[in-house]
């Protein structure tokens, strides 16, 4: 148990310690508990935003998660449609692949 200058014990202190989002949550409530109308209407516009963000993550697929589910799908279907292709084969046609894929990537990237 480490203590600073004025024997609070530090772990403690730092368990006290809010992150961006949590010292902005509470701003807000301070300014609805404080602000009247503006204060709640801040602390509103902090929780609606907070909500739509937290909710758009969690539905929105990323272009890049598309293209590498299109690509695993593209070399299974390879896979079922060469059930006789032989190990070089296989690898030529994963290696062309993951270029590709690496590829499109890459111009997303660029167009960012």
């Amino acid at each position: 148990m480490r203590q600073n200058n004025s024997g609070i014990n530090t772990n403690m202190a730092e368990s006290f310690r809010m992150d961006s989002v949590e010292l902005l949550n509470q701003i807000g409530v301070l300014a609805f508990i404080n602000g009247g109308e503006e204060g709640k209407a801040l602390y509103n516009a902090f929780v609606t935003g907070r909500v739509c963000y937290e909710a758009y993550k969690r539905v929105s697929v990323s272009q890049a998660d598309v293209l590498r589910a299109e690509t695993i799908m593209r070399v299974s279907e390879y896979v079922k449609s060469h059930p006789r292709a032989s190990e070089a084969q296989l690898k030529t046609e994963v290696e062309k692949e993951i270029k590709m894929f690496a590829q499109k990537v890459s111009q997303l990237e660029g167009m960012s």
